[in-house]
Protein backbone atom coordinates (compact mmCIF):
# COMPACT_ATOMS: atom_id res chain seq x y z
CA UNK A 1 0.00 0.00 0.00
CA UNK A 2 2.64 2.52 1.08
CA UNK A 3 4.95 1.47 -1.77
CA UNK A 4 2.18 2.33 -4.24
CA UNK A 5 1.73 5.74 -2.65
CA UNK A 6 5.46 6.45 -2.86
CA UNK A 7 5.50 5.41 -6.50
CA UNK A 8 2.60 7.75 -7.28
CA UNK A 9 4.33 10.63 -5.50
CA UNK A 10 7.54 10.01 -7.46
CA UNK A 11 5.62 9.93 -10.74
CA UNK A 12 3.87 13.18 -9.81
CA UNK A 13 7.14 14.91 -8.95
CA UNK A 14 8.78 13.72 -12.16
CA UNK A 15 5.85 14.99 -14.23
CA UNK A 16 5.97 18.37 -12.50
CA UNK A 17 9.71 18.65 -13.07
CA UNK A 18 9.08 18.68 -16.82
CA UNK A 19 7.56 22.17 -16.55
CA UNK A 20 9.92 24.98 -17.51
CA UNK A 21 9.50 28.14 -15.45
CA UNK A 22 10.14 31.71 -16.61
CA UNK A 23 9.92 34.92 -14.60
CA UNK A 24 7.83 37.53 -16.41
CA UNK A 25 7.29 41.26 -15.91
CA UNK A 26 4.42 43.05 -17.63
CA UNK A 27 1.34 45.27 -17.53
CA UNK A 28 -2.24 43.98 -17.72
CA UNK A 29 -4.22 45.36 -20.67
CA UNK A 30 -7.33 43.17 -20.56
CA UNK A 31 -8.95 40.74 -18.12
CA UNK A 32 -10.88 37.79 -19.58
CA UNK A 33 -12.98 36.32 -16.79
CA UNK A 34 -14.86 33.94 -19.10
CA UNK A 35 -11.79 31.91 -20.04
CA UNK A 36 -9.29 32.69 -17.24
CA UNK A 37 -6.87 34.72 -19.33
CA UNK A 38 -5.02 38.01 -19.01
CA UNK A 39 -3.82 40.13 -21.92
CA UNK A 40 -0.39 41.34 -20.81
CA UNK A 41 2.20 43.51 -22.48
CA UNK A 42 5.38 41.89 -21.18
CA UNK A 43 9.07 42.66 -21.27
CA UNK A 44 11.51 40.38 -23.05
CA UNK A 45 11.70 36.93 -21.49
CA UNK A 46 15.41 36.10 -21.89
CA UNK A 47 15.99 32.85 -23.71
CA UNK A 48 12.33 32.43 -24.57
CA UNK A 49 10.61 35.32 -26.38
CA UNK A 50 10.90 38.99 -27.19
CA UNK A 51 8.63 41.65 -25.71
CA UNK A 52 5.07 41.49 -27.00
CA UNK A 53 1.42 41.72 -26.03
CA UNK A 54 -0.36 38.40 -25.68
CA UNK A 55 -2.90 36.40 -23.73
CA UNK A 56 -1.68 34.33 -20.81
CA UNK A 57 -3.69 31.41 -19.53
CA UNK A 58 -4.02 31.79 -15.74
CA UNK A 59 -3.89 28.87 -13.34
CA UNK A 60 -7.23 28.09 -11.69
CA UNK A 61 -5.75 28.90 -8.28
CA UNK A 62 -5.42 32.58 -9.27
CA UNK A 63 -8.33 34.94 -8.48
CA UNK A 64 -8.80 37.27 -11.46
CA UNK A 65 -10.87 39.64 -9.33
CA UNK A 66 -7.71 40.94 -7.70
CA UNK A 67 -6.49 42.52 -10.96
CA UNK A 68 -7.21 45.85 -12.60
CA UNK A 69 -6.36 47.20 -16.04
CA UNK A 70 -2.93 48.82 -15.80
CA UNK A 71 -1.61 46.59 -13.01
CA UNK A 72 2.14 46.11 -13.30
CA UNK A 73 2.78 42.48 -12.38
CA UNK A 74 5.55 39.99 -11.81
CA UNK A 75 4.57 36.35 -12.33
CA UNK A 76 5.76 32.86 -13.23
CA UNK A 77 5.11 31.35 -16.64
CA UNK A 78 5.20 27.56 -16.76
CA UNK A 79 5.70 25.84 -20.11
CA UNK A 80 4.64 22.25 -20.65
CA UNK A 81 4.98 20.17 -23.77
CA UNK A 82 1.59 21.18 -25.16
CA UNK A 83 0.40 23.83 -22.75
CA UNK A 84 1.37 26.93 -20.78
CA UNK A 85 -0.05 28.60 -17.68
CA UNK A 86 0.83 31.44 -15.34
CA UNK A 87 0.63 31.83 -11.56
CA UNK A 88 2.48 33.37 -8.57
CA UNK A 89 1.32 36.87 -9.50
CA UNK A 90 2.61 39.86 -7.56
CA UNK A 91 1.06 43.27 -8.22
CA UNK A 92 3.75 45.97 -8.08
CA UNK A 93 1.70 49.08 -8.88
CA UNK A 94 -0.89 50.42 -11.28
CA UNK A 95 -0.04 52.55 -14.31
CA UNK A 96 -2.16 54.45 -16.80
CA UNK A 97 -2.21 52.73 -20.17
CA UNK A 98 -3.72 53.39 -23.58
CA UNK A 99 -6.47 50.78 -23.79
CA UNK A 100 -6.72 51.20 -27.56
CA UNK A 101 -4.73 48.47 -29.33
CA UNK A 102 -1.53 49.75 -30.89
CA UNK A 103 -2.36 48.43 -34.35
CA UNK A 104 -0.16 49.15 -37.31
CA UNK A 105 -1.12 52.35 -39.13
CA UNK A 106 -3.18 50.67 -41.83
CA UNK A 107 -5.87 49.65 -39.34
CA UNK A 108 -7.14 53.24 -39.28
CA UNK A 109 -8.47 52.91 -42.84
CA UNK A 110 -12.09 51.72 -42.68
CA UNK A 111 -12.86 52.07 -46.37
CA UNK A 112 -13.67 49.08 -48.58
CA UNK A 113 -12.19 46.48 -48.84
CA UNK A 114 -10.93 46.80 -45.26
CA UNK A 115 -14.31 46.68 -43.52
CA UNK A 116 -14.91 43.73 -41.15
CA UNK A 117 -17.18 41.01 -42.53
CA UNK A 118 -19.58 38.61 -40.83
CA UNK A 119 -21.08 35.19 -41.50
CA UNK A 120 -22.47 35.05 -45.04
CA UNK A 121 -20.34 37.90 -46.37
CA UNK A 122 -17.85 37.29 -49.17
CA UNK A 123 -14.11 37.61 -48.67
CA UNK A 124 -12.06 39.50 -51.24
CA UNK A 125 -9.66 37.34 -53.24
CA UNK A 126 -6.05 37.76 -52.10
CA UNK A 127 -2.57 36.54 -53.00
CA UNK A 128 0.34 35.29 -50.90
CA UNK A 129 3.45 33.23 -51.62
CA UNK A 130 4.24 29.64 -50.78
CA UNK A 131 7.47 27.92 -49.72
CA UNK A 132 8.83 28.09 -53.26
CA UNK A 133 8.12 31.81 -53.82
CA UNK A 134 5.18 30.92 -56.05
CA UNK A 135 2.00 32.96 -56.01
CA UNK A 136 -0.86 31.31 -54.13
CA UNK A 137 -4.29 32.71 -54.89
CA UNK A 138 -7.07 32.47 -52.29
CA UNK A 139 -10.17 32.90 -54.43
CA UNK A 140 -13.28 31.16 -55.78
CA UNK A 141 -11.20 29.85 -58.69
CA UNK A 142 -10.09 26.85 -56.65
CA UNK A 143 -13.74 25.87 -56.13
CA UNK A 144 -12.77 24.51 -52.71
CA UNK A 145 -13.72 25.09 -49.12
CA UNK A 146 -11.01 26.94 -47.21
CA UNK A 147 -10.03 26.61 -43.56
CA UNK A 148 -7.93 29.69 -42.86
CA UNK A 149 -5.94 30.63 -39.79
CA UNK A 150 -3.14 33.05 -38.88
CA UNK A 151 0.18 32.51 -37.10
CA UNK A 152 3.71 33.85 -36.83
CA UNK A 153 6.63 31.45 -36.74
CA UNK A 154 8.44 32.94 -33.73
CA UNK A 155 5.51 32.37 -31.37
CA UNK A 156 6.93 30.14 -28.61
CA UNK A 157 3.75 29.57 -26.58
CA UNK A 158 2.70 25.92 -27.07
CA UNK A 159 -0.99 26.70 -26.57
CA UNK A 160 -1.10 29.50 -29.16
CA UNK A 161 0.33 29.46 -32.72
CA UNK A 162 1.96 26.02 -32.33
CA UNK A 163 -1.41 24.68 -31.15
CA UNK A 164 -3.03 26.04 -34.31
CA UNK A 165 -0.42 24.23 -36.39
CA UNK A 166 -1.26 20.93 -34.68
CA UNK A 167 -4.98 21.54 -35.18
CA UNK A 168 -4.45 22.28 -38.86
CA UNK A 169 -2.36 19.13 -39.16
CA UNK A 170 -5.11 17.02 -37.59
CA UNK A 171 -7.70 18.43 -39.97
CA UNK A 172 -5.47 18.17 -43.03
CA UNK A 173 -4.96 14.52 -42.15
CA UNK A 174 -8.68 13.90 -41.58
CA UNK A 175 -9.52 15.32 -45.01
CA UNK A 176 -6.47 14.02 -46.86
CA UNK A 177 -8.66 12.01 -49.23
CA UNK A 178 -11.09 14.89 -49.82
CA UNK A 179 -10.24 17.05 -52.81
CA UNK A 180 -12.68 19.92 -52.20
CA UNK A 181 -11.09 21.58 -49.18
CA UNK A 182 -7.76 23.33 -48.62
CA UNK A 183 -6.16 24.25 -45.32
CA UNK A 184 -4.43 27.61 -45.35
CA UNK A 185 -2.14 28.99 -42.67
CA UNK A 186 -1.08 32.61 -43.22
CA UNK A 187 1.87 34.16 -41.41
CA UNK A 188 1.03 37.76 -40.51
CA UNK A 189 4.68 38.55 -39.77
CA UNK A 190 5.23 40.40 -43.04
CA UNK A 191 8.83 41.28 -42.14
CA UNK A 192 10.42 38.13 -40.71
CA UNK A 193 8.48 35.16 -42.08
CA UNK A 194 9.88 34.77 -45.58
CA UNK A 195 9.01 31.66 -47.61
CA UNK A 196 12.40 30.10 -46.81
CA UNK A 197 11.97 30.67 -43.06
CA UNK A 198 8.49 29.13 -43.13
CA UNK A 199 9.76 26.20 -45.18
CA UNK A 200 12.58 25.50 -42.75
CA UNK A 201 10.17 25.72 -39.84
CA UNK A 202 7.18 23.75 -41.13
CA UNK A 203 8.03 21.75 -44.24
CA UNK A 204 8.73 18.59 -42.23
CA UNK A 205 5.09 18.74 -41.10
CA UNK A 206 3.26 19.93 -44.20
CA UNK A 207 5.16 17.95 -46.84
CA UNK A 208 2.87 14.97 -46.29
CA UNK A 209 -0.30 16.98 -46.95
CA UNK A 210 -1.19 18.14 -50.44
CA UNK A 211 -4.21 20.00 -49.05
CA UNK A 212 -2.28 22.27 -46.65
CA UNK A 213 -0.34 25.45 -47.43
CA UNK A 214 1.55 27.72 -45.06
CA UNK A 215 1.89 31.09 -46.76
CA UNK A 216 4.14 34.11 -46.38
CA UNK A 217 2.80 37.67 -46.45
CA UNK A 218 6.22 39.24 -47.13
CA UNK A 219 5.68 41.57 -50.07
CA UNK A 220 1.90 41.17 -49.87
CA UNK A 221 1.02 43.55 -47.07
CA UNK A 222 -2.05 44.94 -48.84
CA UNK A 223 -3.50 41.45 -49.27
CA UNK A 224 -2.78 40.74 -45.61
CA UNK A 225 -4.53 43.98 -44.69
CA UNK A 226 -7.61 42.96 -46.64
CA UNK A 227 -8.07 39.43 -45.33
CA UNK A 228 -7.09 40.36 -41.76
CA UNK A 229 -9.54 43.23 -41.50
CA UNK A 230 -12.34 41.40 -43.27
CA UNK A 231 -11.98 38.32 -41.08
CA UNK A 232 -11.60 40.42 -37.90
CA UNK A 233 -8.19 38.96 -37.16
CA UNK A 234 -6.19 41.63 -35.28
CA UNK A 235 -2.44 41.97 -34.91
CA UNK A 236 -0.02 44.76 -34.14
CA UNK A 237 3.61 45.60 -33.46
CA UNK A 238 5.24 43.77 -36.37
CA UNK A 239 7.27 46.83 -37.38
CA UNK A 240 8.45 47.32 -33.80
CA UNK A 241 9.14 43.63 -33.13
CA UNK A 242 6.58 43.89 -30.32
CA UNK A 243 3.95 41.54 -31.70
CA UNK A 244 0.48 41.05 -30.32
CA UNK A 245 -2.54 39.36 -31.85
CA UNK A 246 -5.88 37.70 -31.25
CA UNK A 247 -6.79 34.19 -32.42
CA UNK A 248 -9.18 33.80 -35.34
CA UNK A 249 -9.87 30.92 -37.71
CA UNK A 250 -12.37 30.89 -40.58
CA UNK A 251 -14.25 28.26 -42.53
CA UNK A 252 -14.92 29.70 -45.98
CA UNK A 253 -17.07 28.24 -48.76
CA UNK A 254 -15.99 27.60 -52.36
CA UNK A 255 -17.70 30.91 -53.22
CA UNK A 256 -15.54 32.71 -50.59
CA UNK A 257 -18.51 33.24 -48.27
CA UNK A 258 -17.64 33.11 -44.55
CA UNK A 259 -19.44 30.08 -43.11
CA UNK A 260 -18.13 29.87 -39.55
CA UNK A 261 -15.65 31.52 -37.17
CA UNK A 262 -13.52 29.78 -34.58
CA UNK A 263 -12.31 32.30 -32.03
CA UNK A 264 -9.53 31.86 -29.50
CA UNK A 265 -7.94 28.49 -28.86
CA UNK A 266 -10.66 26.65 -26.99
CA UNK A 267 -12.27 25.14 -30.10
CA UNK A 268 -11.63 21.46 -30.68
CA UNK A 269 -10.41 20.01 -33.99
CA UNK A 270 -13.13 17.34 -33.87
CA UNK A 271 -15.79 20.08 -33.70
CA UNK A 272 -14.22 21.86 -36.66
CA UNK A 273 -14.17 18.55 -38.53
CA UNK A 274 -17.90 18.10 -37.90
CA UNK A 275 -18.63 21.64 -39.10
CA UNK A 276 -16.63 21.13 -42.28
CA UNK A 277 -18.44 17.87 -43.03
CA UNK A 278 -21.84 19.50 -42.43
CA UNK A 279 -21.14 22.41 -44.77
CA UNK A 280 -19.73 20.14 -47.47
CA UNK A 281 -23.03 18.23 -47.41
CA UNK A 282 -25.03 21.47 -47.64
CA UNK A 283 -23.11 22.60 -50.72
CA UNK A 284 -23.70 19.37 -52.63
Amino acid sequence: MYNKIYILIIIFLISCSNDIEYNVVGVIHKIHHHNDELTIHHDEIPGFMSAMTMNFKVDQSVDLNQFKIGDSVHFSLFIKKNDAYSKNFKIINNVKIDTVNNYDDFWSDDEFPYVPLTIGDTLTSVNFIDYNNKLYNISPKSNKFKFITFIFSRCPMPNMCPALIFKQQYLANQFSSTDNIEFITISFDYIHDTPSILKNKYNHITKNYKNWRILSSVGYLNDLMIISKQSMFSFWGVDNNDIGHNMRTLLVGPDMKILKNFDGLEWLPKDAKNSIEEFIKLYK
